[in-house]
């Protein structure tokens, strides 16, 4: 494994893929041993669409767009 490899971060791109994939969140809760549901889907619900806007965000504003539509 590679020197800088840490567990969750392994953890934290499964139970992303998992909620992207409209798996049932009782489930990856449970498999991911968090306290409760809500919990999971507060930290990881929403990781993957936020980047994807700041992405979008910044190479609009590398190509001179104002905004996105």
């Amino acid at each position: 494994m590679p020197e800088n490899f840490r567990l969750h971060d392994w953890q934290a791109s499964k139970i992303t893929n998992d909620l992207d994939a409209h798996e049932n969140p009782v489930e990856v809760s449970a498999n991911a041993r968090h306290h409760s549901p809500g919990y999971t889907m507060a930290r990881y619900g929403r990781r993957r669409a936020e980047g994807a806007k700041k992405l979008a965000a910044s190479g609009a504003s590398r190509i001179g767009l104002s905004s996105l539509v």
